[in-house]
């Protein structure tokens, strides 16, 4: 079968292959110089091969053909598979494994070994790798796409409930057991595996096939994974109060960075607000709901900023408009309070709370249901461009009067 030699893949290809056969870069390069006839290589030697594996690895390098026969040797794939980034060429070992199937672009194999009898998909592997793990590892983009568009895998269960740890992600594949209910009468029962366990409890690998999906331009999938959430807005949107979730430790620089050089369709996106449903209901029986953008936005819009995107107005001025739009609807909701009889003079400043943590801003009416609770956005960098840097400063500047909003007038 034909195919065109990409650096950039087979960058990708051999990353994930010295990954998973040795502990570090460094050592696969020491074993290198030793297979080519350095018995001993020196730091400096093992230096020089790193810095060049460096650069094969991130695609800006060709791997050379003298390269060929010890790079199949150390990572145990033929000379095919390399050039093609496992597209091509068969493995060595003939049998299946999460390993194998991750670098597959066959959708017969991977059907076969979904399908396979003891569900060995459903299994860490002897390096306590999942073959989601691995298909991460290696890029495979097109299986990650079609696990969850086939339904194999889902990354939002859709039930509200589930939000915690991740959006009840979870798997349809299933190693049906049989439990005696009482004699003679046996009911199957779905177990828990590796598999189901990681996605249930792992939000990261939510957040890697994020990146995947940004740099594919794939919206529809984005939108599956939930990509501009994280879990932790519906437990803060309940409470009205986020002192419990470090928005900051679930930041991904890698993922925005991806988000940050996509198109203006993605971008777009991700810097619109969207809806948050509130386990609270009203008397009317419908659900409080609370306005967020994406939780890194303010991350973004510096890498917008330092790249010179051709974007960076648009969501400099979409994040003007839900700061303004959150500044206006905080002190309305304080004068009503005020003027309700719940508060009194200065009481209700105890009840307005800024986290920079997230970007939080949060206020409660002690006696009724109302309330607000909501991330803003700010702006750390500047740009050459004069217009830009006065979006810049009115972004800012309504951030500052939202993060000291008990400081100043109501109105």
């Amino acid at each position: 079968m034909p195919y065109q030699v990409d650096n950039r893949e087979i960058g990708v290809y051999v990353s994930g292959l010295i990954e998973r056969e040795f502990e570090s870069a460094r050592q696969f390069c020491k074993a290198y110089l030793q297979m080519d006839g350095i018995i001993a290589p020196t730091r400096e030697e093992i230096q020089n091969m790193a810095n060049r594996l460096s650069q094969i690895k991130k695609g800006a390098n060709a791997i050379q053909i003298y390269d060929l026969p010890i790079f199949s040797e150390l990572l145990h794939v033929s000379f095919e598979q390399i050039v093609s980034a496992g597209k091509c060429g068969e493995p060595k070992n003939d049998r299946m494994t999460n390993y194998t199937v991750a670098q597959s672009h066959s959708e017969a194999e991977w059907i076969a070994y979904i399908e396979g009898k003891d569900k060995p998909i459903l299994n860490l592997d002897e390096y306590g790798k999942t073959i989601l793990d691995y298909a991460i590892m290696f890029g495979n983009y097109d299986f990650l796409k079609f696990l969850v568009d086939k339904k194999y895998i889902w990354f939002d269960s859709r039930k509200d409930n589930d939000y915690v740890m991740t959006f009840g992600a979870g798997t349809s594949i299933q190693r049906l057991k049989f439990e005696e209910r009482c004699k003679g009468l046996f009911v199957r029962k779905p177990g828990m595996d590796d598999l189901q366990y990681k996605l249930e409890t792992e939000d990261q690998l939510r957040m890697c096939i994020i990146s995947f999906a940004a740099d594919h331009h794939d919206l529809s999938m984005l939108k599956k994974l939930r990509a501009r959430e994280i879990p932790e807005l519906y437990y803060s949107a309940h409470y009205l109060s986020c002192t419990s979730p470090d928005f900051d430790a679930h930041y991904d620089k890698n993922m925005v960075s991806h988000i940050a050089k996509s198109d203006d369709k993605v971008l777009d996106y991700f810097t619109e607000p969207f809806e948050v449903r509130d386990r609270i209901r009203y008397k009317d029986g419908s659900k409080r709901k609370h306005i967020f953008v994406f939780p890194y936005i303010s991350q973004l819009l510096d890498m917008l900023i330092v790249n010179n995107s051709s974007f960076v107005q648009t969501a400099l001025e979409k994040s003007i408009e839900h700061n303004e739009s959150t500044k206006k609807k905080l002190k309305a909701l304080i004068r009503e309070s005020i003027n309700d009889g719940c508060y009194y003079e200065d009481d209700w400043k105890s009840e307005v709370e800024f986290h920079e943590n997230g970007n939080i801003v949060h206020f409660r009416d002690t006696r009724a249901v109302t309330g607000i609770i909501t991330n803003v956005v700010r702006a750390t960098k500047k740009s050459a461009d004069p217009q830009i840097n006065c979006l810049i400063k009115r972004l800012n500047d309504s951030y500052k009067e939202i993060a000291n909003i008990t400081e100043g007038e109501i109105g």
